[in-house]
């Protein structure tokens, strides 16, 4: 291990918790359920919407961000919903992931906050997204939920068996579908997230709506070609 590994390791201590894998679901598409536990999970508040980070890799400051699904303070538990595309080292850990693995986290810190997002709520999105999804569920059960996936019938499956009800829609460069069926969704607030492109053309899009959301909450994820994105 080099000096500059030894750092990251010492400073990793000084601010990560450990946190323990209490239980897998391995899902379609490449989608990983994990739940985690850790004494410091009894102390934290939980806002939905809110974001958990994770060091996939020791020796590194490099940190994951993820949205818990949801958050149990008696069990000191929280459950993570990852989508292992790609071949970064949050794909690699989480296909690798098992029941007894410790891992390091930082969080939970302010990222979206939904608790204000009273229904009905028009919710945007890709796989990226779905964990988000699952968090306003325990806010407000009136969402209609519209997503853009690069497999829709895999993406489909899976939010069936999170029982998320949604139109999912395959993913093209004019986002002409997508853009349809979200201006057709229906008046309320307006949810969007995923894909940085698609965040900024909803966005646009719902100031022609016939009914303009009466309140916008948007963040990208990621955005092709670029990282660092929260």
């Amino acid at each position: 291990m080099t000096a500059l590994e030894r750092l990251a390791d010492l400073a990793g201590g000084m601010v990560l918790d450990t946190a323990r894998v209490t239980a897998v679901t391995r899902l379609p598409s490449d989608f990983v359920r994990v739940e985690l536990a850790a004494d410091a999970f009894r102390k934290a508040t939980w806002v939905p919407g809110a974001k958990l980070q994770f060091r996939p890799r020791r020796g590194t400051l490099s940190l994951r961000t993820y949205t818990p699904i949801g958050w149990d303070v008696e069990r000191g538990t929280t459950e993570l919903l990852g989508f292992t595309h790609g071949d970064g080292p949050a794909a690699r850990w989480l296909r690798q992931v098992a029941v007894g693995d410790a891992c390091e986290v930082f969080g939970p810190r302010r990222s979206i906050d939904l608790r204000a997002t009273a229904g009905p709520v028009v919710f945007v999105g890709d796989e990226s997204s779905v964990a988000l999804a699952c968090a306003l569920r325990t806010v407000t059960a009136e969402v209609s939920h519209v997503f853009e996936a690069r497999d829709p019938a895999g993406l489909t499956e899976v939010l069936a068996g999170l029982d998320l009800d949604a139109q999912v829609i395959g993913k093209t460069a004019d986002r002409a579908e997508l853009l349809s069926r979200a201006r057709a969704a229906g008046p309320g607030g307006l949810v969007v997230t995923g894909d940085a492109a698609t965040v900024h053309a909803i966005r646009r899009d719902s100031r022609t709506w016939p009914h303009p959301p009466r309140a916008v909450t948007g963040k990208a994820y990621w955005a092709e070609g670029r990282a660092g994105l929260d």
